[in-house]
């Protein structure tokens, strides 16, 4: 998870020039977009990415100069940012040929549950976090 931490920080800052914080208050709900780590081509862990709405409209409004998002504008910066994590990511552990990341995919605006650890941050009023699910060996 520690690239995804880091590919998440960097491409946050470089998007919109701000630095998100650490935070104490975990979102629980929100737009949920999912990353698959693999071994091989295992999957070993799921990574969550969820962003509430304010984060979004901060970085929409960065990004596009949109003050007032609709819902779809909003699904895309959900997963707009997810692509850039990955893609960061990606470049971030080249070299380390045991690394591989799936494409993201979007969830929709869900509720998170059923996961093992999270990372909770905060740009401005807005709140995203990142959690990791292992994914259980038969």
């Amino acid at each position: 998870m520690d690239v995804i931490h880091q590919s998440f920080i960097e491409v946050v800052q470089q998007s919109i020039n701000k630095l998100p914080k650490d935070s104490l208050l975990p979102i629980k709900k929100g737009y949920l977009t999912k990353i698959s780590m693999l071994k091989g081509s295992t999957p070993d862990k799921d990574v969550f990415l969820l962003f509430d709405k304010a984060f979004l409209k901060i970085v929409a409004k960065a990004m596009l100069q949109d003050n007032d998002p609709n819902k779809e504008t909003l699904e895309d910066m959900a997963k707009e940012l997810a692509n850039l994590i990955v893609g960061h990511a990606k470049m971030l552990a080249k070299g380390n040929a045991s690394f591989s990341i799936s494409v993201p995919s979007y969830l929709g605006h869900k509720l998170i549950k059923d996961y093992d650890s999270g990372l909770h941050f905060k740009l401005g009023r807005g709140h995203c976090g990142i959690y990791v699910r292992n994914i259980a060996k038969n």
